[in-house]
């Protein structure tokens, strides 16, 4: 009897410890995001920026684990489209991605400047018909470039392509392209990476500030993992982190 109790108890253990390592594997999110200052990068080996740091408190809040990930953003945007347990930020939430993603947030406004360099005193924007006369340079694959395309704010061979803002900012003092599009945040600290004086570049127009960013979650991940970082980000919010981030990374 003592033997089979032993089995008994022995097996039940073994099951647990199965189930837990299950549950803690199952917990584990795969966040992606792409280099995106001061959004998302990297110093001195580690990913950081105002939305990883937002992201690390959210989750260790929530208790869950996650491996993070800097890709280009075509590919950790199809990543998080296709896999469960996977998370895509900074992210944002237009009506065309709505029905793709479970929404965490949201965690910032999306203000779109266009910033011309300071001394272009022949650069003027009173309204939208006058972008039509400046050759503008905006990151490929992003919701911002769409916009702009689908608005017909530009002509398109107006329109330069560019992998990141850092290449946008020196094709504006290289004298490329007129104007680009970013991120106070985004256009501000990749100058603050060059030798140009800080005000050498300024805003000239606010484009859009119609979205909002956000975490973005796959829809096939575990709804309790869901549930859990919907509650934990509430209550990071609550504890007033968000504006504390926002002022050190200096971002809307």
């Amino acid at each position: 009897m003592r033997s089979t109790c032993l089995l008994l108890y022995q097996f039940l253990l073994a099951s647990s410890l199965i189930s837990s390592n299950s549950l803690s594997q199952a917990q584990t999110l795969q966040a992606y995001t792409e280099t995106w200052p001061p959004y998302s990068y990297e110093h001195q080996g580690t990913l950081t920026g105002y939305s990883t740091e937002l992201l690390k408190a959210v989750l260790l809040e929530a208790g869950i684990d996650a491996n993070y990930t800097a890709l280009s953003w075509s590919r950790a945007y199809q990543h998080t489209t296709t896999e469960a347990n996977t998370l895509l930020y900074t992210t944002t939430r237009t009506p065309e991605r709505e029905n793709l993603f479970e929404w965490i947030g949201p965690i910032g406004v999306r203000k779109l400047w266009l910033f011309k360099l300071k001394d272009r005193t022949d650069i003027q924007i009173r309204g939208l018909n006058d972008l039509k006369k400046y050759k503008v340079s905006i990151v490929r694959d992003t919701s911002s470039l769409k916009l702009v395309m689908d608005r017909d704010l530009f002509p398109h061979n107006h329109i330069d392509e560019a992998p990141t803002t850092a290449s946008n900012v020196k094709k504006l003092f290289f004298k490329r392209v007129d104007l680009i599009l970013a991120t106070n945040g985004g256009a501000n600290y990749e100058l603050s990476q060059l030798s140009y004086p800080k005000d050498a570049m300024e805003p000239v127009y606010l484009l859009n500030e119609e979205y909002l960013f956000y975490f973005a979650i796959n829809k096939k991940t575990d709804p309790l993992i869901i549930q859990k970082i919907r509650h934990a980000f509430e209550k990071i919010k609550a504890s007033g982190l968000v504006e504390v981030l926002k002022k050190k990374y200096m971002v809307d």
